[in-house]
This record gives structure tokens, sequence and C-alpha cells, in this order.
């Protein structure tokens, strides 16, 4: 009987750590709204400032999560904020529907483009969701996936830059290329415009049935530095599929050349015409890593606010973000390491103190409504999981068998 006794007692504290154990990995949020000061008129901290990180003179620089732009390569590009994610519907090529098959990408496989009415020209994504066209928050836009034509597989990884208003666009010289049912039909006011980003796009051919088969760049035609051609861009909003017969229905044109990704010499014409469909909000929880928060000042004073990680994972201090905010304002935080994450933490500290740390390695399911005494999450993503859903506190079980 006593020896029973002793292993109920041994498997209770076996259960006991193995909580405490799950707990301190969570790190619970704390719900205190308020600042502490101390005598010195400082902040008091919540007492978990990690004392292996250390500062050097580098740490006091500015990181602002930026890297360099490489061509072909937008792996640790800084997007901002997703606005809106759309999937991309081909357009029904109206009113020439009845000899052009539903698309949303041609190939010109002639250098004059006569090849117009060649139906082996166009590419398409029947079953849907093949493409996706994201819009961010600093005027930029992305289109990604596949679109085929017969055994051709072409990936798009296709990127626009400076988004801008009608008016906005007129006072650079811009125009609007109306064209088709849809185009014809839509109102210039109602669109924004953008330029393809030749320095980040790709298009990928693979298959029998390819012109060519190949990596090529991707830039904007007419050439939009060129006064001797029309400016037109990249159109997007009501009508924005200029052939489509659903006039009104949201979508975008755009036209450019293929070209030699070392040479950028011209090398076949291209147009894109498709509708856009918005995809729901959706959020997911922390998967990867967390690369992006917006986080709430919930104090009714202004402080100068400093934000640090750990520069590479390594044990020295980089700065993200040095500002003074005020009440009840938000403010937004960008990792900085090369794969655009925060690591395991972000420290932050007010005034000259160190106030709290934020646990970003998603060990912690953190997402809108985490708090750290008076800074709260508003938004954030995580590089698997997309958008952060909101913060829900674990619940912690012990067993018994």
């Amino acid at each position: 009987m006593k020896q029973l006794t002793k292993l109920i007692a041994l498997a209770m504290l076996v259960i006991l750590a193995s909580c405490q154990s799950d707990s301190s990995e969570e790190q619970m949020q704390d719900p205190q709204p308020q600042l502490r000061f101390g005598t010195d008129g400082n902040v008091i901290g919540d007492g978990e400032e990690d004392k292996e990180l250390i500062f050097n003179e580098d740490s006091e620089i500015l990181n602002s999560g930026t890297f360099a732009i490489t061509q072909m390569n937008n792996t640790s590009y800084n997007n901002g904020n997703v606005v809106q994610i759309y999937d991309v519907m081909d357009a029904d090529r109206d009113p020439f529907g009845h000899i052009q098959p539903a698309s949303n990408f041609w190939w010109s496989e002639t250098p004059e483009g006569d090849d117009y009415f060649n139906p082996d020209t166009y590419f398409g994504s029947p079953d849907g969701e093949n493409l996706v066209f994201t819009e961010y928050d600093n005027g930029t836009a992305h289109l990604e996936g596949t679109t085929v034509s017969g055994t051709c597989v072409v990936t798009l990884n296709v990127w626009f830059k400076n988004k801008k208003s009608w008016d906005e666009w007129q006072a650079i010289g811009g125009g609007h290329k109306k064209e088709g049912t849809a185009g014809n039909a839509s109102n210039s006011e109602d669109m924004v415009f953008y330029v393809i980003d030749h320095t980040r796009s790709s298009v990928v051919a693979e298959g029998g049935d390819c012109v060519q088969e190949g990596t090529f760049g991707l830039t904007q035609r007419p050439d939009p530095n060129d006064p001797n051609t029309p400016n037109y861009g990249a159109h997007k909003g009501p009508g924005g599929a200029n052939y489509d017969s659903n006039i009104g229905h949201d979508g975008l044109s755009t036209w450019g050349w293929l070209i030699d990704p070392v040479s950028c010499e011209h090398l076949y014409l291209m147009d894109f015409n498709f509708k856009l469909m918005p995809r729901p909000d959706e959020c997911d929880d922390c998967i990867g890593k967390v690369d992006h928060l917006t986080l709430n000042w919930d104090w009714h004073n202004d402080y100068r606010v400093r934000v640090y990680q750990r520069y590479e994972n390594t044990c020295y201090a980089t700065k993200i973000f040095d500002e003074v905010v005020g009440a009840n304002e938000n403010f937004s935080l960008n990792g900085a390491n090369s794969n655009g994450t925060f690591g395991k933490w972000i420290y932050i500290y007010v005034g000259n103190c160190y106030y709290t740390k934020i646990k970003t390695n998603c060990y912690l399911n953190i997402g809108p409504g985490y708090r750290r005494g008076v800074v709260e999450v508003v938004s954030g993503t995580s590089t698997h999981g997309g958008e952060l859903c909101e913060y829900e506190p674990p619940t912690h079980w012990c067993w018994w068998w």
C-alpha cells in the first residue's frame, strides 16, 4: 500500500511539472492595463528581461526589415499588409468570344502580334483558383499561380507597383485603355492603376506546346517612361477585364513584353485580361514564425517606444522600431531576419527601460487580442499561416491514468 502511495505521489509530481512547463512555454498574456513607475520615474518592466540579449554599437541602428532585392528574387522583400486577396477568373473575351477562348493570359507567337485570333495563344485556368491576385497597403500587388494552354503550363510571379487613383494617374500623363465589352463601358474614375515591376517579376514556361520553354522577365507595354508612347499601365476596378461580357465586374487588364531575364531584350508580346473575385477574410493559427505585427499602445500618454529583436537569431539586439507613440495609437513592425521574421522574441522598451517581450516563434499562438501590459496585438501574419486569428488563451489539461 505504501508503495502504491509513493507511485501516486510521483505521478502527481510529474503531472505538475508537465503543466508548469507548458504554461511557461506559452508565455501567458499579461492583462495588466496600466504602466507602473518606480521612484525614479522610469517604467517598471515585467521582470522577464532577457539577460543574454547583448546591445552593441549596431543595436541602435534602425533595421527596417527591408532587404536588397535581386533580379527575379523577392523572398525577403517587405510587402506591407495584405488589403485584399482575389481569385483570378477567366474573362470570356466578349465581343470575340465566338473565336477566342475564355482566358486570363495571351502570349503571342509572332513578334508582330498578328495571331490575336489564334486560340492556341490564349491561356486559362478553367478550374479556378489557379491564380491569385493580392493587394497590399504599400501600393503594390502580386499575381501568382499557373495558367495553361494545351500542355504548356506557365507559372506567373508578377509584381505591380506605384498604385494610383485616376486623378494621380492622369497627373503623370497616364491614360485608360478602354476596349472590349466591359472595358468600353467602364468609368476611368472607378479604376486604380499600377505599373508592372520588372525587377521582381518572372514567367516560367514548361511543356511541349509552349512557344519557348524557360524563365522570362516581364516589363510594362507601352513603356511608361517613353514620352512618345501612351502610358496605360495596369488598370484594376469595375469593368477592368476589358474583354468580358460582365459589365461592372471587378477585373484587371494590362499589356507587357516577355523579356530575356539577363539582356532584357523584348521577346514576345503578352496581355493580361481577367476578372477578380474577392476571397472572404480568412485567418489561421500562427504557423512557422511571425513576420509582421501591428500593435496598439493602450495608454493615455505619449511615450517613446523602441522594439528590438535578436539579429539573425544571435544574442545581439537589433532595433526594428523607434518612435513616439500616442494614446491608443497603432504601430507596425516587420521582421528583420533575412527570411523576414522576428525570430523567437521581440523586446519592447518604453522610455529608457525594458518593459516587456512577446514570443514570436509561434510556440505561442498570438493574434489580435493578445496583450502584454499596455501593448495589445491588433493584427499580424506568420510565414506559413498567413493572417493571425483572434487570440484564445491556452487551456491546460492534467490527465490522470
